[in-house]
């Protein structure tokens, strides 16, 4: 399991290098990385991942707090 850990350790320190950012934007802009982004949001553990992404990004947003809230609602309804 040592060489599994040492190869995650190299995957985990390219994707955080700024070489290894510019990777991954450039697959997800691609049509190729698009389709990957549409195939897992089809899924429901996709769909979740998005509904937890989107609540964490709308923290972030200048937007008033009544938009938030029935934005945190609209998620919420659509994970029951």
């Amino acid at each position: 399991m040592g060489a599994f850990d040492g190869i995650q350790g190299m995957v985990a320190g390219y994707l955080a290098s700024p070489k290894g950012q510019e990777t991954i934007r450039s697959f997800l802009s691609s049509p190729q990385g698009k389709e990957a982004i549409d195939s897992y949001l089809s899924t429901p553990d996709g769909q979740q991942m998005a509904r937890l992404l989107l609540l964490r990004a709308l923290d972030s947003l200048d937007i008033p707090e009544a938009v938030k809230g029935e934005i945190r609602t609209a998620l919420a309804g659509a994970g029951a």
